[in-house]
């Protein structure tokens, strides 16, 4: 328990602050799920929004209590915890007897050897020449980059109708003549992939709008997400100008698996 005390009292700083950096994430989860819940129209992303703030705020209330515990053993523990610092023992040093030099100089002893009369070699070196041998490395072409695969598991799909920058009048255009349509022959979707009509605008505030509506078909009138979503979009946007693009999504987490397409534009008056 000691040494666990000493440890967190050595490391406090850096304990706050992997604690503090921690609630700062929580706080930035718990922005973004109320941000989803705002904007979002779907009761899955509803759900999900709200999964994610319980979460943040379980994860802020546990670090808060961490930062308590680690005041508290800094503040109250540690300063009655016993010293537990080690005293360094020496032992007996052990003397060296001097070594003395002599200064005076000593004058080398040559010493001669007799040579036997005859003397012969018990081998002839004969040099040899090693030539060096140069081994050919086969090389494989080079071949030009590969193009990179695509993230997505289906194409971009691609706007038909109605035709880009198309002006239509009356709110009656909801409920009959406005129907977005587009192609994909590659798109093959699976029981939990649709198609999401995303439209956006510029609202006569300033504030930038958007409302999307789902099908597995290939087409969606705008009274499908005029009138299923409950809000009024008739002569809300500045200049009546209206955007709209349609991707593929999926279900859990509404992940996209194809590009956006091209964003049309259409002007309701």
């Amino acid at each position: 328990m000691a040494s666990f005390v000493v440890l967190v009292r050595t490391y406090a700083v850096w304990i706050y602050l992997v604690l503090v950096l921690g609630i700062f994430f929580g706080i930035k989860l718990l922005v973004d799920a109320q941000r989803l819940s705002r904007t979002t129209l779907f009761s899955l992303d509803q759900e999900r929004a709200t999964e994610q703030t319980y979460r943040s705020l379980v994860l802020i209330g546990v670090l808060i209590i961490g930062m308590f515990f680690v005041t508290v053993i800094v503040v109250l523990v540690a300063p009655l915890a016993p010293q537990t610092d080690s005293t360094i023992l020496r032992g007996a040093t052990s003397t060296l007897p001097p070594v003395v030099f002599s200064t005076s100089p000593r004058t080398p002893t040559q010493t001669s050897t007799a040579l036997p009369p005859t003397e012969t070699p018990f081998f002839t070196a004969t040099p040899t020449i090693i030539s060096p041998t140069f081994t050919r490395v086969a090389t494989r072409p080079t071949s030009p980059a590969s193009t990179p695969t695509s993230v997505y598991a289906l194409p971009a799909p691609s706007l038909t109708a109605p035709p880009n920058n198309m002006v239509s009048y009356g709110e009656g255009q909801a409920n009959a003549a406005i129907t977005f349509r587009w192609n994909c022959d590659q798109c093959v979707l699976g029981s939990n992939d649709w198609y999401e009509v995303v439209i956006s605008f510029i609202d006569k505030s300033g504030i930038p709008r958007m409302y999307a509506g789902r099908t597995q078909d290939k087409f969606l009138s705008l009274k499908r997400i005029y009138e299923g979503g409950g809000f009024e979009m008739y002569q809300k946007a500045k200049e009546d100008t209206y955007q709209w693009y349609v991707q593929v999504k999926r279900d859990p987490g509404n992940q996209p698996i194809s590009p956006s397409s091209e964003t049309w534009k259409f002007i309701w008056h």
